[in-house]
């Protein structure tokens, strides 16, 4: 069988093409996990699988954590014999943090990417990307991982969702307005098709305003009470 030119382009075209899908079809988010506080309604942080990478988004602290198998969060990293740090010869500005966990290269912004400079810029082929001093009150949140943005409310939609979370890649994050009644108003109502409900005042003492329903949970999609904030909530 002869190829002519036309025939080898399509051919590349078509390479191409599956390639790139090959890429994008392996960043897709799964396993995504919203740990919510039990008392504050709020989310603390969300863990997720993105290009076989265990991931953990830190809404206290706004940062990005590579999680062990055991979906322990790696907060001593120096604790792994096969972690690797940057070095003062080659590095620059990056010198003495770590370089890679469990063989997953972790680089950064440097002095070029202006205010970035210093923030974690890929974990493996994941890249993350920040909000900047153009973006408002979002500035310095993490704006997006991998393909998947993050979108947050604003002034414009009221002052129960002003700065609270709106979007996680496609899944669109609701909180209850002041129409919901006191006990709601502000709190989480819905993360993708999985719905909270809240104890109104109807019920006995120390329920009102608290959770009383989590539905709609998948294994790729769902919301769980963080265990972390239990103690901390319960002093409230």
């Amino acid at each position: 069988m002869i190829l002519n030119l036309k025939n080898i382009r399509n051919l590349g075209l078509v390479v191409l093409l599956l390639g790139f899908y090959s890429f994008v079809n392996a960043q897709e988010l799964a396993r995504v996990n919203f740990r919510i506080s039990p008392q504050k309604a709020t989310i603390n942080s969300i863990v997720f699988t993105i290009s076989e990478l265990n991931l953990q988004f830190d809404l206290q602290t706004n940062n990005l954590y590579l999680l062990s198998r055991e979906s322990k969060r790696n907060m001593e990293w120096s604790d792994y014999s096969d972690d690797e740090y940057y070095d003062s010869f080659s590095d620059g500005d990056k010198k003495g943090k770590i370089k890679s966990i469990g063989g997953v290269k972790v680089d950064y912004y440097d002095v070029f990417d202006g205010e970035k400079k210093g923030k974690i810029k890929s974990f493996g082929n994941v890249k993350i990307d920040y909000y900047d001093v153009f973006d408002g009150p979002k500035r310095g949140k993490i704006k997006s991982i991998g393909s998947h943005v993050i979108g947050y409310y604003d002034i414009f939609d009221g002052g129960e969702k002003n700065g609270k979370m709106r979007s996680f890649g496609n899944i669109k994050i609701g909180y209850y307005d002041v129409f919901s009644g006191g006990e709601k108003k502000g709190k989480l109502s819905s993360v993708g098709i999985v719905k909270i409900d809240y104890h109104d005042n109807s019920a006995p003492a120390p329920r009102p305003g608290k959770i009383k329903s989590i539905k709609g949970n998948t294994p790729d999609l769902y919301v769980t009470l963080d265990r972390r904030s239990r103690m901390s909530d319960s002093e409230d």
